[in-house]
């Protein structure tokens, strides 16, 4: 190879781009909620999920019990999270507002922000 060649892209470079390119998706989502839920008084969420699902049985089902939806209460970080997932506010600015808003309390607010985002997309509780 000449001197002041770039080096040749290999296997490792290629992965490391890729996952890169993945993160930088990642924080710049928008993520939007899928779900209803309630505010209480105190400014924390309930989320409502429905117990026998969205599809017209499941929801006919549910109507027959007293109480059709699963309560998922969430704590004040969760809550001002939840809040956040309009569609329209990227995960980067919601790390920075939760660093205004609890400060240290949150750190490292990137992972516990990735880790929360995460356990709610597998539960398909939001979308991105």
């Amino acid at each position: 190879m000449p001197h002041g060649s770039p080096p040749t892209p290999g296997p490792r470079s290629a992965d490391a781009a890729a996952a890169s390119a993945e993160a930088a998706a990642f924080w710049n989502a928008c993520p939007r909620r899928l779900l209803d839920w309630r505010g209480l008084d105190d400014g924390r969420c309930v989320v409502l999920r429905p117990q026998l699902g969205t599809g017209r049985i499941g929801r006919w089902l549910a109507s027959k019990l007293g109480d059709p939806c699963y309560r998922i209460r969430l704590d004040d970080v969760g809550s001002f999270i939840w809040k956040a997932c309009d569609g329209e506010t990227r995960l980067t600015e919601m790390a920075d507002r939760l660093r205004v808003r609890f400060g240290e309390r949150v750190e490292p607010a990137e992972e516990r922000l990735a880790r929360f985002v995460q356990s709610m997309l597998r539960s398909r509780m939001i979308d991105v």
